[in-house]
């Protein structure tokens, strides 16, 4: 006897399942009448009816349910098999801004690690302004995205500080904020337009505490040095577990923006997985839903 088709039998457990043929085609994306097809041909390979009409539609014969039950484990071994023939696999090396590399990212990779097992990751932390390595998957944190970039997400600043900081300073308003109580990141462009946006003009000249790394700067602000400016997802550990505060809700939209970026001959299948991971972590603004 010539075994059946994979995909007839598809067929017919997706009618066991769903209860109706036109149920059964959406679950194994095929037509009604391509559904109906297989079930006839299936029939002709087993020798015995597989349904029998009921009202407007039609049900599984005895024979076939009982036929059935006895052909899904060997369905569902077949199944899982074929999947992991199409799961990714290889080597991934991705190249991404340090900050969020070891906020963000290093924080949720056991779970990528987790659902592709057969990918072996390396993660090159890049500072701003340095020369890319070869990578073939890039996070970059630019308002000039290379060809083929794929925003991410956008960010918007705001003041962070350490509780000691705020309870020290309290009742801490804008205008109580002077100079030696900022601390800066490659640039004071930020923090004036925050200023301004709140209503306040500094004059920043006599800023003491300037930094090239966000790392850097976020432990001096846990340390209790002063104010910096964070966002909602490079200090979202240290706000959740309350290693910082935000002492104003005033936000500043940011002008770049974060960005899945692709090599020059386009994305590894490893690569293209990592990336719709990553989409799935931010899709709608869930940036902490990777954890799981």
């Amino acid at each position: 006897m010539i075994l059946p088709s994979l995909s007839a039998l598809q067929v017919l457990d997706a009618l066991s399942r769903t209860g109706t043929v036109r149920d059964a085609a959406v679950a194994v994306r095929l037509s009604q009448s391509a559904v109906s097809h297989k079930l006839k041909a299936l029939e002709q390979q087993v020798g015995f009816p597989l349904t029998r009409a009921k009202g407007r539609g039609v049900v599984l014969t005895a024979e076939a349910r009982r036929y059935v039950a006895a052909v899904r484990p060997a369905l569902a071994i077949l199944q899982e098999a074929h999947s992991g023939l199409d799961q990714a696999k290889g080597s991934l090396e991705i190249a991404v801004t340090s900050g969020f590399a070891a906020t963000w990212l290093a924080p949720r990779l056991n779970a990528f690690l987790h659902r592709y097992p057969a990918i072996s990751l390396k993660l090159r932390s890049v500072a701003a302004g340095e020369d890319m390595p070869a990578f073939d998957l890039a996070i970059m944190f630019t308002d000039q995205p290379a060809q083929g970039a794929e925003r991410l997400f956008d960010v918007t600043f705001f003041p962070v500080c350490s509780p000691d900081f705020l309870h020290a300073a309290a009742p801490l308003t804008v205008d109580d904020l002077t100079p030696d109580m900022l601390m800066h990141l490659d640039t004071r462009d930020d923090w004036a337009q925050w200023l301004a946006l709140s209503g306040r003009s500094l004059d920043l000249g006599e800023s003491r505490m300037a930094f090239t790394g966000l790392l850097a700067m976020y432990a001096a602000a846990q340390a209790g040095m002063g104010l910096c400016l964070g966002d909602a997802v490079t200090s979202e550990r240290a706000l959740r577990s309350g290693r910082l505060v935000r002492p104003f809700e005033e936000e500043l939209s940011a002008r770049a923006s974060y960005w899945i970026t692709p090599p020059p001959g386009g994305f590894t299948a490893p690569a293209a997985a990592f990336a719709q991971w990553l989409r799935e972590g931010f899709r709608e603004g869930s940036a902490v839903a990777l954890e799981r």
